[in-house]
């Protein structure tokens, strides 16, 4: 071999062995079980929640139940779709939740609806269905016993506080409220049924929105005594007259008088009032001091004017009493016949 080409193979060799020397051959990376180790599996994490079973009465709501482990559906069930949380959401449902669950969403499949839409349904029908009045009352009236825990109170009351509200709350609405609460009495059961289911539909609701709610039933009612009643003063005219006739034809044997005692004992009058045409007695009527809007004239209703009758006097002076001569005759005789009878 050629001493030079040998030289030359030597050469390459030192220099393979020098980048051999060189090179810090690193051992390899080994994949890391930290996370593997602490991290917890997904079948422990669905095996520690707990049933749902709805029960109002103890506050047990699906709100409160979602509200504990939300954050296990949103950040360690992350990686998971829809469809296995709504699996897992329905598996977590007591037997009779379920199948009132299922029952309101035909002829829609569970499998069908996303999870978002399962929660706000299940919210809707398993939460607290306690109207807003309902709950701001409850919040008035807790009491503290003697057996209670005072830490335990403490959160009650925060918690109830925070459902009535307060912020939302108007000066008006608080008063409503303080109005409704007073009406206790039985006396008061159909007012304060029509007020609740008022201030159910307007939650606004004020105290003058309350009066005229009072105030309606009994203009109601004058307007349909006044209906009944003929709804015109000329009508009542005619009823005093006959009453005037009468009493005129009456024998004095038989005279209003003698009835006296009896007509204390009434309740109601035998005409009606004729400054509003209800059935009370004049002067029980609560329109003495009323101005009439036609006339103005203080002294009786709208549209019960004097002036709006201009025969009532010439009617009164035209009407004569019939003459009762066969009850005066019939006394005459009586008289002149039997000595009994005088």
């Amino acid at each position: 071999m050629d001493p030079s080409r040998l030289e030359s193979l030597l050469e390459q060799q030192l220099k393979l062995i020098q980048m051999l020397t060189d090179m810090k051959v690193s051992p390899p990376s080994q994949p890391s079980t930290a996370n593997a180790t602490t991290a917890p599996s997904v079948d422990g994490i669905t095996n520690s929640i707990a049933e749902f079973h709805y029960d109002p009465d103890a506050n047990v709501t699906f709100d409160m139940w979602f509200r504990r482990y939300e954050d296990l559906f949103k950040f360690d069930f992350s990686n998971q779709d829809d469809a296995w949380k709504v699996r897992l959401l329905l598996r977590k449902l007591g037997a009779s939740e379920l199948v009132r669950y299922c029952n309101l969403i035909l002829p829609l499949n569970p499998r069908d609806r996303s999870f978002a839409d399962t929660v706000q349904t299940l919210s809707q029908h398993f939460g607290d269905n306690s109207s807003l009045f309902n709950t701001r009352y409850r919040c008035l009236k807790l009491v503290m016993n003697e057996d209670d825990d005072f830490l335990k109170h403490v959160g009650i009351v925060n918690r109830e506080c925070e459902r009535f509200r307060l912020k939302s709350l108007s000066e008006d609405q608080f008063k409503a409220l303080i109005l409704i609460c007073n009406l206790q009495s039985q006396k008061f059961s159909d007012i304060r049924t029509r007020l609740l289911c008022r201030l159910d539909q307007d939650p606004k609701l004020t105290l003058n929105d309350m009066a005229n709610e009072y105030q309606r039933p009994v203009n109601l009612q004058r307007d349909t005594l006044m209906v009944e009643s003929g709804g015109s003063s000329r009508s009542e005219v005619r009823v005093i007259q006959k009453t005037t006739n009468q009493n005129q034809c009456a024998p004095a044997a038989f005279s209003p008088t003698h009835f006296s005692p009896i007509r204390q004992t009434r309740t109601n009058p035998s005409t009606p009032c004729w400054h509003c045409g209800a059935w009370h007695y004049v002067r029980n009527c609560p329109f003495k001091q009323h101005r009439c809007r036609k006339c103005k004239v203080v002294g009786h209703k709208d549209g019960f004017c004097p002036k709006s009758t201009p025969n009532r006097s010439s009617n009164t002076k035209k009407t004569v009493p019939k003459p009762c001569t066969s009850s005066l005759s019939l006394v005459s005789s009586c008289q002149s016949s039997s000595p009994d009878c005088k």
